[in-house]
């Protein structure tokens, strides 16, 4: 098929002034008495001033000078912009603020007494002021102990020996306040026997430490207000399985081009004289103590960078041809560990922060090679698992965030973590599978919910086995848990923060094949995928299987994209993976199980669970074809903004038979607060398309409209909608993808143009004059082969070369 250049979306050149949202009021919850609830509440202010003294008495022979930090919980949504002010005037300043408005915000006060906002109680109880906020405050309280201690540290508890920790404190404001306290933690503990702060991290949103303690110093600090959260360091989850020997003396290995852009592995380091990798490497740097050996000694830092520059290792085996299509360059942040069965294991530094290495790695990188267009990151920690551990944006996924927004020409790739089921016999896994998939545990886990980085799943290859297949003795009969193109049986599943998409794409990791031996149940070979080993002689190929591997799949995949288009913006190449995304296996609701007149929609929204907007296509993302036409615009956009597009939608699109289908693709790197449960991007995007009425009258209506949260009233009814997935779904993320698919002719075809409407709201950006970067695309894909492109370039009347 002939492959086109994509067109030029057109934006229509009009007027298009927004005003800004207003607050609103505050509900009575349950009719609560105002005197009940002033009595209380005055009682709690005390309760909490006197722990307050009680604590600040404690510390009164240390350096140490305890902060007043505590829980509000908010029982209805607030305008929080206002709610903030509110807060402010009665010397409260807003830490933290929960994920969806309602619940528990943290807020900080330099009023230790709190009479401030006990005489503001006391005047709404009394009704000689009215003070309808209060209405929202359910309680407040002081922060219980048992949220600061993270799921692993509950599990195991700290000795008197004094061991590692990750300490996160609460963001304040001024940062003095958190530089203060980290110095009045080391002047009163000063016996590195039993307290020593051995690293530090305070980012934009951030504040860090590690820290090695004994259990005694744990007790004593765990009740100070400034610490949010304490836990174990993060523990690097991967596999290491069996190895496979392979003659290569007739295999064809060529370099990257010279020009080729750069991809950063953040991992174990690499073997960089493989012979697959040798011809290869940028560079590749130590960032971290453990071991003083730069190159990989554990082995998952080498199979990750075959993939990340080969993308599909067996194929090179079959063609005989090893072609790089990009440069590796490695950051070795993770080093090997033996057991007492002589196994290796990859650990990180204990003395350093995973977060400053990550950080300082991609600043050097960065900083010497402008050809890095990606980062790739395989690893996570197992249990820091979504909405089960905790609801708060972990620093790793944050920092990785704050890198991503201060890098707006880098693709940063995430794997969504390796999950588990512990399944009694074959019959059991494969009964319960894809079910056990949506477990509270098999959630992605940090740093998988990073919401500017792609956070990819992993998908089942062809099934195959590694011997063949025997005729007599079930024992030989291997079992198959996934099916080609359905989700891994291992891949984790989302969505994110603020529940947006995650994972976005996935890519083939590997499936699980189980046969019956002897008493044991086995994993066949053929369920895994072919990986380069950590040898420079034999046994130069492996096998395994995670999303450890689907990741930098799709890391190759920007890395290609990014040699074709080498001056583009992380958001162009991240649109056109999504611009070439689609679903290899059909979701249908009698494999998800799902039942009901909405048993379609719900198999739906399970499989964007597991699989995101789908498996990227090469191809699809730069070409455009005769049936497939896409039409994209690179922008930006002010706050509280709309920028509108139209053209007339040829009348051949509709006329034909067969099923054709809209898809549109919005990417943009907003600015991220870890503090902002209720919105962790600064601002947010979306779109609508309507048809029949022309751009000027949508203009003119969305200038207009009172309430900036809806579609104007007057426009609902010319809204195209049933996109897939919905608007409040999709909303949510920075990566975008909806699909609407008609299999017959509307009645609107020939009433008017279509027009899409990007709309810019801004949530907590304080800089009125900051405009948003952003990449667009609107696909028009037929079934049959009908010559839709030049329609729809004689349509618009322009074409533009991708630069």
């Amino acid at each position: 098929m002939e492959r086109l250049e994509h067109l030029k979306l057109p934006v229509f050149k009009g007027k298009l002034p927004r005003q800004k949202n207003g607050g609103g009021g505050f509900e009575n919850i349950n009719n609560r008495s105002k005197v009940d609830f002033g009595i209380t509440a005055i009682e709690k202010a005390n309760s909490i001033y006197v722990s307050h003294a009680s604590l600040k008495s404690k510390f009164s022979n240390t350096s140490i000078d305890p902060s007043l930090i505590f829980e509000l919980e908010i029982n209805q949504g607030v305008d929080v912009k206002s709610f903030q002010k509110i807060l402010l005037s009665m010397g409260l300043r807003v830490l933290s603020i929960a994920e969806n408005k309602q619940g528990f915000w943290v807020v900080f006060s330099d009023d230790e007494h709190l009479e401030q906002f006990k005489t503001k109680i006391k005047s709404f109880a009394e009704g000689t002021q009215i003070y309808d906020f209060f209405k929202a405050i359910e309680k407040f309280q002081e922060i219980p102990i048992e949220k600061k201690i993270g799921s692993n540290l509950t599990e195991r508890p700290l000795s008197e020996e004094a061991e590692f920790v990750d300490i996160e404190l609460w963001k304040i404001e001024n940062s003095s306040k958190n530089e203060d306290f980290i110095s009045q933690l080391s002047s009163t503990y000063t016996d590195k026997s039993i307290f020593e702060i051995t690293d530090s991290l305070i980012a934009r949103s951030i504040v860090l430490l590690r820290v090695k303690l004994t259990r005694s110093v744990f007790d004593d600090i765990i009740e100070l207000k400034e610490i949010a959260r304490i836990e174990r360091p993060t523990i690097p989850q991967f596999n290491s399985w069996e190895s496979s020997s392979i003659n290569i003396s007739d295999f064809d290995i060529q370099k990257p081009s010279q020009n080729a852009a750069g991809i950063l592995i953040i991992d174990s380091g690499i073997l960089s004289n493989h012979p697959m990798l040798e011809k290869c490497v940028g560079d590749e740097q130590n960032f971290q103590d453990g071991e003083t050996e730069i190159h990989d000694t554990v082995g998952h830092g080498t199979s990750v960078a075959g993939c990340a520059t080969y993308n599909n290792l067996e194929k090179c085996i079959v063609e005989k041809r090893f072609v790089a299509s990009n440069w590796i360059f490695s950051a070795k942040v993770m080093y090997a560990e033996s057991n007492f069965h002589g196994n290796s294991s990859a650990v990180y530094d204990q003395k350093k922060l995973v977060e400053n290495q990550l950080k300082n790695a991609v600043e050097y990188f960065l900083d010497n090679y402008e050809q890095i267009k990606v980062v790739n990151i395989s690893f996570g920690n197992s249990y820091e698992v979504w909405h089960k551990n905790y609801e708060r944006q972990l620093p790793l996924a944050a920092i990785i965030d704050e890198l991503a927004y201060e890098n707006p020409q880098v693709v940063f790739i995430v794997s969504a973590g390796n999950g588990c089921y512990d399944y009694n016999s074959i019959a059991d896994a494969k009964d319960h599978y894809p079910d056990y998939l949506f477990s509270e545990d098999n959630r992605i886990i940090n740093p998988a919910t990073s919401a500017l980085a792609l956070t990819v799943g992993s998908i089942a290859q062809s099934i195959r086995r590694e011997t063949p297949r025997l005729f007599f003795g079930d024992e030989n009969i291997v079992v198959p848990i996934a099916e080609e193109n359905q989700p891994s049986p291992f891949t984790r599943i989302g969505g994110g923060i603020n529940k947006m998409v995650k994972p976005e794409l996935v890519e083939y990791g590997g499936n699980l094949l189980l046969k019956q031996q002897n008493l044991s149940i086995v994993e066949d070979k053929g369920g895994k995928i072919q990986l380069l080993n950590n040898s420079t002689t034999d046994k130069l190929m492996k096998f395994d299987r995670g999303t450890s591997f689907s990741a930098p799949k799709v890391a190759n995949l920007v890395g290609q994209l990014a040699n074709l288009y080498p001056h583009s913006s992380a958001d162009f190449l991240k649109n056109l993976l999504l611009v070439g995304a689609s679903y290899p296996f059909k979701p249908t609701k009698e494999f998800y199980d799902t039942e009901g007149s909405t048993a379609k929609d719900k198999a739906l929204k399970k499989h964007l669970q597991t699989s995101g907007y789908g498996l990227s296509s090469l191809d699809k993302a730069i070409s455009s074809y005769k049936n497939r036409v896409v039409l994209w615009d690179e922008n930006k956009i002010k706050l509280d903004d709309i920028i509108a597009y139209s053209f007339k939608l040829p009348a051949l699109f509709f006329n034909e038979r067969g099923k054709k289908r809209i898809m549109i693709s919005l990417t943009f790197t907003p600015e991220t607060r870890s503090s902002r449960g209720d919105s962790y991007l600064g601002n947010i995007m979306e779109f609508h398309v309507f048809h029949t009425l022309d751009a000027q009258t949508i203009v003119d209506k969305y200038a207009s409209n009172s309430n900036r949260d809806e579609v104007p009233y007057e426009l609902k009814k010319y809204e195209m909608k049933d996109f897939f997935p919905g608007i409040e779904i999709r909303k949510r993320g920075c990566h975008q993808k909806a699909v609407k698919e008609f299999s017959i002719k509307p009645k609107w075809l020939e009433e008017g143009p279509l027009t899409l409407i990007v709309v810019n709201k801004n949530k907590w950006i304080v800089n009125e004059s900051y405009e948003q970067g952003y990449c667009l695309s609107l696909i028009l894909e037929h079934d049959h082969e009908i010559d839709l492109y030049n329609e729809v370039r004689t349509n618009i009347q322009i074409r533009t070369r991708i630069r």
